[in-house]
């Protein structure tokens, strides 16, 4: 796993404005002000503050992605609320979820958004059982794994909430690497599984559970800005952190955070020293199929994306000694003041 992350992309040609209300459009209380972001004809959303570079190429580039893989096309802004508090969701998708797609608009954690991005883009084409429903969501938004439940126990669910988004989420990605993307758009509209793919559904299941390797990376895997190693095994850079830099998010309430992508090529242990940022997260990149489920959670002393969905978290001003296996790292950092430089510093022992 040595390829290099791609480089920054463009924006694209949209002009995105923001413009601060006091009501969205989504019934806030009176005193929860909010930004409204304008992004071209794609999509309205709303949050705390003005959405960053990477949040704004990152909503664009899903809904670009859905549309390209259901052959859909969206006609009108989507409304999106995104949230930092679990109650405000709750309070318009009840109890459980972490972001709903409901009269038409979007409510939502951070990390549901691309899944309920899904669900909007693909809202005109019709409403699947919720196995599909779901499993599209989860196979076009987020990498998978093989989940608890099997398909069988998915099968003829009534309510989304019932289904087990692993299990729905991955059958559904073999199906899209083993047969391509036809049948996936005829699911997406209402057709029958036996209409859509000309198999019988129980040998495909069958198939599946025989064959399905145990987890596939995100369709677009760790985002960020790559650092290249100068010398061998030896990372150092001055980071600038603001909402125009490369690969900025506003998803934290502390600041704007940047994302940075790193390739370890020797095992061993390694000094890792920041300066300059209130928080920063690591995780051990999933980029490739993984046909079995590896032999621990770790990449050495980072999580593995693939089996955990927290970072390990490290603070400035400490000197830390990490084990590191090969693979891909990707780092965030994340500021308190609007605009600030961020020191890292990561060189293997012994180099």
């Amino acid at each position: 796993m040595t390829s290099k992350s791609p480089p920054a992309r463009p924006l694209g040609p949209y002009a995105p404005f923001t413009t601060l209300l006091a009501l969205g459009f989504c019934a806030c209380g009176a005193d929860d002000a909010r930004v409204v972001t304008h992004i071209e004809d794609r999509a309205v959303v709303m949050f705390d503050r003005p959405l960053c570079r990477d949040d704004i190429a990152l909503i664009e580039e899903t809904i670009a992605h859905v549309e390209q893989s259901l052959d859909v096309k969206v006609e009108v802004p989507i409304e999106i609320a995104i949230w930092n508090r679990y109650a405000n969701v709750a309070d318009h998708c009840g109890e459980g979820p972490s972001g709903c797609y409901t009269n038409g608009e979007i409510h939502t954690l951070w990390q549901a958004l691309e899944h309920e991005i899904v669900h909007a883009v693909a809202a005109p084409l019709g409403r699947p059982e919720p196995l599909w429903t779901e499993g599209i969501a989860e196979a076009l938004s987020n990498r998978t794994r093989v989940g608890h439940e099997t398909v069988d126990a998915q099968l003829g669910l009534e309510d989304s909430r019932q289904v087990n988004y692993s299990t729905a989420g991955h059958f559904t990605r073999w199906l899209l690497e083993e047969y391509g993307v036809d049948g996936l758009r005829a699911l997406a509209r209402e057709r029958s599984f036996e209409d859509a793919y000309g198999l019988n559904l129980t040998d495909t299941i069958a198939d599946y559970e025989a064959r399905a390797p145990w987890s596939y990376p995100h369709w677009n895997p760790c985002r960020g800005q790559a650092l290249d190693a100068s010398p061998a095994n030896v990372w150092v850079d001055d980071i600038a952190v603001d909402c125009a830099a490369p690969w900025s998010s506003t998803m934290y309430n502390s600041g704007p955070t940047v994302v940075r992508t790193l390739d370890i090529e020797q095992p061993g242990t390694y000094r890792l020293f920041i300066t300059g940022a209130t928080m920063v997260g690591a995780l051990a990149c999933q980029i490739d199929v993984l046909p079995d489920r590896p032999d621990d959670d770790m990449a050495g002393d980072i999580i593995r994306e693939s089996t955990r969905d927290l970072p390990t978290f490290f603070v400035s001003d400490e000197l830390y000694e990490i084990v590191l296996k090969p693979g891909r790292l990707q780092f965030s950092f994340t500021v308190e003041d609007e605009a600030a430089t961020v020191g890292f510093e990561l060189r293997r022992i012994g180099s």
